[in-house]
């Protein structure tokens, strides 16, 4: 059932077109069994202007791996560090961000964060990823490649023994080069946006913060405790992440809202996940 909620698609971008079924429980089960994870988020649509989806959901992903004893750490370029500090700080979580110095040589900045982390995981939420020609556009076809360093090379630098895990929602995010194939033949997104960048593991979802909602749902089946997060803090995350400088990534506008949808709508999908991802809620009768 979690898939089904994940595959909600209120933007009509065509998402069952390249929804991966499962996506979001095989990272979980790869999650579980991780020690050190990096996370990394931030979706640039003009300059200056760093988007409300990603980051809140970065922050609640990182927590619940926190809770189940992985050492985490967060990488993004330096207009993302404020807003997804600002997630974190919401949350009560430690809000040291690493900003990624890849303007210059981004392979060489990606093994230097490899190796300073030596991550078992490493996973995107919302993060553009390269298309086939070395670019990154929006879902409009228009390149953000000078408002987003290349933190693409960090998935492309991971050795074999690192599993690599790409949550989005518009087919240019890290990790939609596993479905690429699938987007080109049925053409449910133009082919000039789609990423080239391949992970382990992909998750699929109406918005990306549902995508690391979801794999948040699918751990706390996996070890029977709650880690989602309340609907107020929410609310308070959305609300500080706006306050840090984020817009809604479709309005452009600073307002609490993620992809055009108000925060009422993003609150009932957490708490639908919520009844999903607990056991006792959805195991059948107790009688």
């Amino acid at each position: 059932m979690i898939d089904h909620l994940l595959a909600l698609d209120p933007g009509r971008r065509g998402i069952a077109r390249f929804f991966v079924r499962g996506g979001a429980a095989a990272a979980a089960r790869s999650l579980s069994r991780g020690r050190r994870t990096v996370l990394t988020t931030g979706f640039t649509v003009a300059p200056g202007q760093p988007e409300t989806d990603g980051p809140p959901g970065t922050a609640a992903l990182g927590r619940a791996l926190r809770l189940l004893g992985h050492k985490v750490a967060y990488v993004t370029d330096d207009v993302t560090v404020p807003i997804l500090g600002a997630a974190l700080d919401a949350l009560g979580e430690p809000t040291a961000v690493l900003a990624f110095d890849g303007a210059s040589d981004a392979a060489v900045a990606a093994r230097r964060v490899l190796a300073s982390e030596s991550p078992t995981h490493l996973v995107s939420i919302e993060r553009p990823g390269r298309t086939r020609d070395g670019d990154y556009r929006n879902a409009r076809g228009v390149s953000v490649k000078p408002w987003n360093l290349p933190l693409d090379a960090l998935f492309l630098a991971a050795p074999r023994r690192v599993t690599t895990v790409g949550i989005g929602d518009g087919g240019n995010e890290i990790g939609m080069g596993n479905v690429r194939a699938r987007i080109l033949r049925t053409r449910a997104l133009p082919h000039s946006i789609t990423s080239v960048v391949r992970v382990r593991h992909l998750v699929v979802a109406g918005t990306s913060n549902w995508g690391a909602w979801g794999v948040v749902a699918e751990l706390s089946r996996l070890v029977g405790r709650p880690l989602l997060h309340s609907a107020d803090e929410e609310r308070r995350m959305v609300e500080a992440c706006v306050a840090a400088g984020a817009v809604d990534g479709i309005s452009r506008r600073r307002e609490a809202t993620v992809d055009g949808l108000p925060l009422a709508a993003h609150v009932g999908m957490l708490e639908l996940l919520r009844v999903f991802a607990t056991p006792t809620l959805t195991g059948g009768p107790t009688r």
